[in-house]
């Protein structure tokens, strides 16, 4: 918010007063966007109050992977000081929800049942990971451009997943990998994109028997043709990884020893691919869910303007992986989707931190 912090005090009635901010999310966007808000804090121009999910202050998501398999150590994932953010007069709530957003009081309301004020709302709540349809696998729909009909509907957002399935987006998934690939499993890697194509390399080279398995002809094929997809998928294979081409994934087969626990891959041909873990590498979608319940407009992802201001309420910011940048419609502007999305790229998300 370069010049705007004090001539523009938007929702801040007669600029009277530090502004009140609350961030949405604490992952490394939003931990950036807090740490650029420190001077503004030390100088009594602004409060900050900070909401994540998480039950652990903000990392690294891009070295996720290699935590997964062992190649980097916790310490490595930290990208900021909350300790320092604290001391600061920062209030960071972690393993904490937000089930709605009131923009008529400019409140938030948590799991807790308090209510936030709020002069500026920003929303870093990220991205999930894609959870592909297949039997035996509980998949809830996103329906990103209808809200969600309650609250409630919030914290059912992302239904567990069987035991043996997993995928790769945060501290958890990492360590439910870690202890796999620690105990030698086979591990199955469903999609050739290139978070999936770079974690397998990564297990392959700490020692784990890996497959990975994906629909289509070569892998990354919304990056390369033919001929590169091709030369990749040698290369990957003399590196030590199986791959599975041409496999659309239909089911789950599961041990049933009184928890059921994954098997094996079953796809249309009937082909059977058998391993101790699967991971689901499908792709990400955008936390729309809590813009969409307080009526903000959503596409791929709350549509904000150059400016990272929602198209619906000037008091309200999005960043990161929630973000969808895309200009204001103008008076008889077509109804079409807007043109673009989240990059999903973290170095998109920090430049927009650091400008807000």
């Amino acid at each position: 918010m370069p010049d705007q912090f004090d001539a523009d005090r938007s929702g801040h009635p007669g600029g009277a007063g530090p502004e009140r901010f609350v961030l949405v999310g604490y992952g490394p966007v939003g931990a950036r966007f807090a740490d650029q808000l420190l001077p503004a804090v030390h100088a009594g121009l602004a409060t900050l109050t900070v909401v994540g999910a998480e039950s652990v202050d903000a990392y690294n998501r891009v070295l996720i992977a290699d935590y997964a398999v062992g190649r980097t150590d916790r310490d490595a994932l930290e990208v900021t000081d909350p300790l320092a953010a604290r001391a600061a007069g920062v209030r960071i709530l972690t393993g904490t929800s937000v089930t709605a957003i009131n923009r008529s009081l400019r409140t938030v309301t948590l799991g807790t049942g308090e209510a936030l004020p709020w002069d500026r709302l920003v929303l870093a709540t990220g991205a999930r990971a894609n959870v592909p349809t297949l039997d035996g696998v509980t998949r809830v729909r996103h329906n990103l451009l209808s809200p969600p009909a309650e609250a409630a509907g919030l914290d059912s957002a992302d239904a567990p997943l069987p035991r043996g399935v997993t995928a790769l987006r945060d501290l958890d998934d990492a360590q439910t990998i870690l202890a796999a690939v620690r105990s030698g499993a086979r591990i199955v890697v469903l999609g050739a994109g290139v978070l999936g194509l770079e974690f397998a390399l990564a297990a392959a080279q700490a020692g784990s028997e890996t497959c990975v398995v994906y629909h289509g002809e070569i892998p990354m094929n919304r990056n390369l043709d033919r001929g590169g997809g091709t030369v990749l998928a040698r290369r990957i294979r003399q590196a030590g990884v199986s791959m599975v081409k041409h496999a659309r994934a239909e089911s789950i087969l599961f041990h049933d020893d009184g928890v059921p626990r994954f098997d094996a891959l079953i796809c249309a041909d009937g082909k059977q691919i058998h391993g101790d873990l699967l991971v689901l590498s499908c792709g990400v979608g955008a936390r729309t869910e809590l813009a969409s319940l307080a009526g903000l407009s959503v596409s791929t992802g709350v549509l904000v303007d150059a400016s990272l201001r929602s198209w619906t309420d000037l008091g309200i910011y999005a960043i990161g992986d929630c973000a969808h940048v895309a200009p204001r419609p103008g008076p008889g502007a077509s109804a079409a989707p807007p043109a673009g999305g989240p990059s999903g790229l973290i170095g998109p998300g920090w430049r927009q931190a650091d400008w807000l």
